[in-house]
């Protein structure tokens, strides 16, 4: 068996996945007050809330990867899914934080799979995509 020593390993710049959920945190909590505003506004119905509450936390994932994957990291899927994960529980605890109840659930643990499984997947595919 051989020897795995002369592979170089690649630093993780710690930075990278934090801008990434950085970027995906502010964009989740513009488009959670955009969505606040149209149910405000009586342009959207109180239904249409879950549904553009998953909508928002798939777009944070999916930018948080997309950000990741952009960097051209060797391991950009385990960034991508380390900065979806972080945005996903920054807004989790933001959230919490608001409304004054930490409620652990099989939702958050959902929520975490998706963006882990979505930041990930993302800044996989761009990693394969050749460079312009």
């Amino acid at each position: 068996m051989g020897s795995y020593s002369h592979r170089k390993k690649q630093k993780i710049p710690w930075r990278v996945p934090l801008k990434g959920a950085l970027f995906a945190i502010l964009a989740a909590v513009a488009l959670i007050l955009l969505l606040t505003l149209f149910v405000y506004l009586g342009w959207l119905g109180e239904g249409a809330i879950p549904i553009g509450n998953t909508v928002i936390k798939v777009l944070a994932a999916a930018l948080a990867g997309w950000i990741v994957g952009r960097s051209r990291l060797r391991i950009a899927w385990w960034c991508g899914a380390v900065a979806a994960a972080l945005a996903t529980l920054v807004l989790w605890a933001g959230m919490s934080l608001y409304l004054g109840e930490w409620n652990l659930s099989w939702g958050l643990f959902a929520d975490l799979l998706m963006s882990v499984a979505i930041g990930g997947a993302i800044a996989a595919l761009l990693l394969r995509r050749k460079p312009a």
